[in-house]
Parts: C-alpha cells; structure tokens; sequence
C-alpha cells in the first residue's frame, strides 16, 4: 500500500519533499509510509497528526474561526510537496457538532487539499482501516473478526493483493485514459441519468473534458484518490434540471445522511430532503451561493471491484466508486481559470459528492444531431459503443 501511494499515487520525484496527514490512529502505518517515501527519493517527510475527537473539542470550546494547520499546509504546498492524506473514517460520537460547525470542519480539510491541488507537486488521499470503521463496515460479523475483514478488502479494493500492484494501476490509467477519449471525442451535448429513482438531465460545462483515473501536471502523472473507478466531468452550471435520490449513505464527516432527494431548477437546487441528516445536507446547500449548484458528474460501472464487494463502505472515498455520483459545490477536475462565467463553472468553498447510482441506472447521451448514445444501461458499460 505505502508503494502505491508514493510511486502512483503522488507518483513521487527524487529530491521532493512530502506532506503527509494522518489521523493518530495510523501511526504503524504511516511510520511505513515514510520509510517507503525515504527509500524513492524523498529529501524530507513531514506529518501533520490528526484527531477528529480533538477537532471536535476545539470547534466546541475554540470555535472554528481559523484553521490552525493552514499555514503549515502552505509552507509545504509552496515547495511543491507531495501530499498524502490518510483518512480513518468517522462517525457520531458522544461530542456531537452542529451541522453548522460539522459543515465548518469539512471546508476547513477541503481548503488545505485544494493548495495542494493547485500547487502541482501531486496529490493522493486514501482510507486506512480502524475497528470503529470496520464495526460499521462488517456489523454483521463477530466483533473479534471485522477489522481483519476489512484489512482483506481494502487490501483487495486497492490491488495491494496482486504481484504488482503499481503496475496494475498504472495499467488502469492506460485503459482508463483509452475510455475518456473516446467519449471527449463524441461531442455530447446533453448527458441523461434515469432510473426509478432519478431523472436528470445537464449539459457540460464549456471546454469540459472527462477526467478521472489520474491527473496530469507537466512532470507527472499521479491518481488523486485510491482506490478509485471513476471518470467524471463538469455541468455546466446552469443546465442541470430534474430530480434526483441518493442511492448510498453519505458519511459526511461523521454525520450520515441517508434518502437525499434534490429538485433542480436552472441548476439550482430548488428542493432538498433527506430520510436522515437533513439537517447537515441544509447546511450543506447553505455554505455560500454556489453550494446549490453542481460542479461534478460521475461515471462509475456497477460491476466496478467495489461495487461487486457487496459492502456499503460508508467513506465517499470508496462509496463514490461503487456507483453513479454528482456533486455538490464547487467544479472539479483541471477546469482553465478565471473564466466560470463563460464557461459555466460552478464555484463554491465545498465539494460534495454523494451517489445516484444503480442496477436500473440508464445513462444516455445527446449528439449534435440529436441522436442519443447509451453509455450506461443497468447500471453497466454499453461495451457496444465503449470498451
């Protein structure tokens, strides 16, 4: 696992330095990860330990006016450090936040990968397995056997159980890559998702491309989130009309918001509701103006090795993988700067990705000549019409 994070997913230079974050909990693991980064090439690594307990403590009694790792984060991100964020998922804990200072802590994380993402050094973030994660994970195993359960399957889902997981992953940028030209190359117009419980349709915004697999700065190639299966582009802003329901829960830093149904009206979120959380995702959609608004669409394959796991993984990391997805906020991908009123970017200080996917989950997509394509057809690739 430390191999594939420094060599394809920050694909590391020598003489670079590394940033790493990581909760408390991993601290066997990062201790390997620093080692493997040392053995590439690195000239030095640093890690900024976490807690999401303390976090909450100091939102409670400090407020969260101003992010006290900022600073740190921009020292890095100005040497073009490359970045690793370790996540062990969260969950309610007894020091319950409010959905306001919840929101608050999340574009707090958010803003510190986002210099890292502009700064060009590559970037990658992964999950690492705690017992309070697989307890929720393999609920219905035996206490004593879910954290090994869920080793096994992370192992899995990130190819560390092949020969050469690198190469294999660098293989999937290869296919990967072959996928998203083909579809930049038809032009789409207008894309559709239907299902039972969706019905949306949206326009890319202008100059958008596919992206997904990995990223590519002028000196590398690098996968932003491991394990990851899907490809994804951006709406324009104002296109996206219709109705859509969320399929898997979202883990939103700790808060888990289930049955999600949105309206859009000229890309706005006209109508919000939630079965559970609906108090965070109103939050959520309150941040600023753009929050409202769409700034991604997703193409995930429901047979994808994550989704054929059978496993909710409660992590948008993974989850976002198993399935279809859309995001609120701000736009994601290597979008060009400074021109979101013509292009129809959506800007905003969240990105939340949530998943719309399924088994019944049609995808189509309008031509120039008004001729539509499937690209999706339950859930799976139109292999006929994309390899």
């Amino acid at each position: 696992m430390a191999d594939v994070l420094i060599n394809v997913g920050i694909e590391l230079k020598k003489g670079q330095s590394v940033f790493i974050e990581a909760p408390v909990e991993s601290y066997e693991f990062v201790a390997l990860l620093v080692h493997q980064a040392y053995a590439n090439g690195a000239s030095d690594v640093s890690v900024l330990w976490l807690s999401d307990a303390v976090d909450r403590e100091r939102a409670l009694n400090s407020g969260i006016d101003e992010d006290p790792y900022l600073q740190i984060a921009k020292n890095y991100a100005e040497k073009h450090a490359g970045y690793i964020r370790i996540m062990c998922p969260a969950f309610d804990s007894g020091t319950e936040l409010s959905p306001a200072m919840a929101n608050k802590l999340m574009t707090e994380k958010m803003l510190r990968r986002r210099l890292f993402r502009e700064a060009g050094g590559g970037f990658t973030l992964t999950c690492l397995p705690t017992q309070d994660w697989a307890d929720k994970v393999f609920s219905d195993l035996p206490a004593e056997e879910r954290l090994d359960e869920l080793w096994k399957l992370v192992i899995d889902l990130m190819k560390c159980n092949e020969d050469n997981p690198v190469a294999l992953w660098r293989e999937y940028i290869e296919n990967t890559e072959k996928r998203k030209k083909a579809l930049d190359s038809k032009g789409y117009i207008r894309y559709r998702y239907h299902s039972s419980r969706t019905d949306l349709t949206l326009s890319p915004a202008g100059e958008a491309k596919w992206f997904g697999g990995c990223n590519r700065y002028p000196d590398r190639v690098f996968i932003p989130n491991i394990p990851t299966e899907e490809i994804f582009s951006v709406p324009d802003r104002l296109s996206v009309e219709g109705h859509v329901e969320s399929t898997l829960p979202l883990n939103y830093d700790g808060h888990i918001i289930e049955g999600i149904k949105l309206d859009f009206h000229e890309g706005k979120v006209v109508k919000a509701s939630a079965s559970k959380g609906e108090d965070v995702l109103l939050e959520i959609l309150s941040t600023d103006d753009g929050a409202r608004y769409l700034g991604e669409f997703a193409i995930v394959d429901q047979k994808s090795r994550i989704a054929s796991s059978g496993r909710i993984l409660y992590t948008t990391l993974y989850d976002e993988n198993a399935s279809c997805h859309i995001a609120l906020g701000t736009a994601a991908g290597q979008m060009p700067q400074n021109r979101d009123e013509e292009l129809g970017i959506n800007r905003s200080a969240i990105h939340v990705d949530f998943m719309i996917g399924s088994d019944d989950m049609t995808l189509e997509a309008e031509k120039s000549n008004g001729e539509w394509d499937t690209i999706l057809a339950n859930g799976q690739w139109n292999t006929n019409l994309f390899c």
